[in-house]
């Protein structure tokens, strides 16, 4: 029965604030003070629908009511951290909440580009050394609509023209690659709430079957809701007035990582082995977008818009299962929020599942001042036109679920964000710097090994492994289908190896209810670690261990038969072996596992062998013999 000795990621956890780097590591840490911004750069002009089309309020001209769309010009804000002299820097486009219309109209407090938190989230990953890109994106659809068919359709096509306007953002960033400093081979995108719809349908949607053959999206006549040929593709290639201004097909869209912190996935057979890496946050009780998958209603409808939409519980399992997120995998992540989300998440790494102290909350991120937002009574549409909009109404709809805003609540949700989602950027985009860890092998005991162990103290089985200098490593032993989240045993080294006494073994066997003669098979493998992130060996090895009787001479151990002299020793020492079998190979360890001095080539049952250059001190000889035997014993160095 398997017993847990110590859990490898408590005992790393426990350790993280002993092993904190001093240095800053760009990309990972604050490491700029300040930050530049260019506000409302416009990075694209398309047809957007017109909100005052047909009114008949004889105040506003003619021109803002005559036409259903209307061409705007689509703005963001773009951030840098100030008084950097690198130009060639990554960048993160951020796509705001506000269910595809105005703020207030949405009787929402939030809705664009300025929203408090997406602010602070652009200010904290500038400060961190990105170029951060907040977009705006076209807005427009009759949430009122009594029709469930014509309320999804509606819906699916304001975000197929979001993700058409990520992509021409994505495309200005490219074209201004030398303005704005940016390394055009990486980009990232993050969506907030409505934007995470974006930035999840942007990660996978990437065929024209994921549009128009999807059953969810489709007319009760079995027509597409969303035609490739008239709304142009998914990247905002082709179509036409009134519906899509072609890109530049000349101008590379593709974005290399998403995120989102709310928001869901329309359907998650748009995911493919294809589709691109991810990491969500998710409200674990979040009442307008499902966290595992479920229903999207229109509150003031009670209209279904998407049947069974996916949440961030849902998807990234299905992320990391379809290989999507390899990469992010490759590494273990030490920092503290990662494991808080591993707490709620059971491990599944990628996801972090915020549970909230109040039950209907779905922006814990948010925050906005009360005051002036409930003396709003208009909202500014299109730079000229000021719409009726109760702040009042808005700010109370939003306190609902959201009752214990604050600014700071929200920047302490933010902080957690940035951290959760900074290390998996660094690693997904080989940003880690001098925190990147190497693939590294073990070596012995070799993998297929079998071992016989005795209860005797003074024989020693030891591990070894390749080592890098300046990292930390955790030895672990688990059952062959373990996965060393839980292992039997776990310990933490500083160098490339590790001794065991065969009688500490032989307990551990013990405890797991082995007998005397029963073979048993275990992995082994070992953890490398810095402050940040850790990573396994490149394979695990599996050891046959057998516990035998008391030690006696036979081809497996020659422990009573070996003989040091003299010991305490000073220049050199004398190895010897009372037996038949000769001494081929001689180790020397130190008292932490490392080997010393390794010799080889002998044939014989005597060898004096030469102790400079080894400080004083406790140390093993470890020998081998011709026949597969072994033998260990302690000596002292003066």
């Amino acid at each position: 029965m398997k017993k847990k000795l110590l859990s490898v990621f408590a005992l790393v956890t426990s350790m993280i604030a002993l092993n904190e780097a001093t240095a800053q590591n760009r990309y990972l840490d604050e490491v700029f003070t300040s930050v530049n911004k260019s506000s409302n750069v416009v990075y694209d002009t398309n047809y957007a629908i017109n909100l005052l089309y047909g009114n008949p309020n004889p105040l506003i001209p003619a021109p803002f009511t005559s036409s259903p769309v209307w061409s705007e010009k689509l703005k963001c804000d773009i951030y840098s951290p100030e008084g950097d002299t690198l130009q060639n820097r990554p960048v993160i486009i951020l796509s705001h909440t506000g269910s595809y219309l105005p703020p207030l109209v949405n009787k929402q407090t939030t809705g664009s580009k300025d929203d408090s938190a997406l602010v602070e989230l652009a200010n904290r990953f500038a400060k961190r050394g990105y170029v951060v890109v907040a977009m705006n994106y076209r807005l427009g659809w009759n949430p009122a609509a009594t029709s469930q068919e014509v309320a999804t359709e509606q819906l699916i096509k304001a975000t197929y023209r979001a993700l058409q306007d990520m992509r021409n953002c994505v495309r200005f960033m490219r074209r201004n690659a030398a303005t704005y400093g940016i390394d055009q081979t990486k980009i990232i995108f993050g969506g907030q709430g409505t934007g995470g719809y974006i930035a999840l349908a942007g990660a996978t949607v990437s065929t024209r079957a994921d549009i128009e053959s999807n059953i969810k999206f489709l007319r009760g006549d079995a027509s597409p809701m969303v035609s490739v040929d008239t709304l142009g593709d998914w990247t905002g290639i082709g179509g036409g007035f009134p519906y899509n201004d072609p890109a530049d097909a000349s101008v590379a869209s593709d974005v290399n990582m998403f995120f989102n912190f709310g928001g869901a996935m329309g359907d998650t057979a748009w995911m493919k082995s294809s589709s691109l890496p991810m990491v969500a946050m998710h409200t674990t009780r979040d009442p307008f977008a499902p966290y595992h998958t479920g229903n999207v209603i229109v509150p003031t409808t009670g209209l279904t818009v998407i049947p069974n939409a996916s949440g961030a519980g849902d998807v990234i399992p299905k992320a990391n299962g379809l290989g999507v997120n390899d990469k992010l995998n490759s590494y273990i992540y030490l920092d503290p929020m990662s494991d808080r989300a591993n707490t709620v998440t059971g491990r599944i790494n990628n996801l972090f599942g915020f549970e909230t102290s109040f039950p209907y909350e779905g922006s814990p991120w948010e925050w906005w001042d009360r005051p002036s937002m409930q003396a709003k009574q208009t909202i500014l549409y299109r730079d000229a036109i000021p719409l009726p909009a109760s702040g009042y109404i808005s700010d109370s709809l939003s306190m609902l679920t959201n009752p214990f805003m604050s600014a700071e609540r929200g920047k302490a949700y933010i902080d957690t964000i940035v951290g959760y989602v900074a290390p998996r950027i660094a690693v997904q985009m080989d940003l880690m710097g001098n925190m990147e860890i190497n693939d590294f092998p073990l070596a012995s005991p070799m993998n297929g090994a079998s071992i016989d162990i005795h209860d005797d103290t003074a024989a020693f089985m030891v591990a070894k492994w390749q080592a890098t200098q300046g990292l930390d490593y955790v030895f672990m032993i688990d059952n062959v289908n373990g996965d060393f989240s839980d292992p039997l045993y776990s310990t933490s080294v500083s160098s490339d190896s590790i001794a065991f006494t065969e009688s500490m073994i032989w307990t551990l066997l013990t405890t797991m209810g082995y007998n005397v003669d029963q073979e048993v098979s275990l992995k082994w493998t070992v953890m490398a670690k810095n402050s940040a992130f850790g990573k396994m060996a490149a394979q695990a090895f599996v050891i046959n261990l057998t516990k035998r009787a008391a030690v006696g001479i036979n081809e497996a151990s020659y422990n009573k038969y070996i003989t040091l002299y003299p010991n305490p020793a000073t220049s050199s020492i004398k190895v010897g072996l009372d037996a038949s079998a000769k001494i081929t190979h001689i180790q020397i360890i130190d008292i932490l596992g490392r080997q010393v001095k390794s010799f080889a080539g002998f044939n014989t049952n005597s060898q004096e062998i030469s102790l400079n250059g080894i400080g004083s001190g406790a140390y093993f000889i470890n020998i081998s013999t011709q026949n597969g035997g072994t033998a260990t014993k302690k000596f002292i160095i003066q």
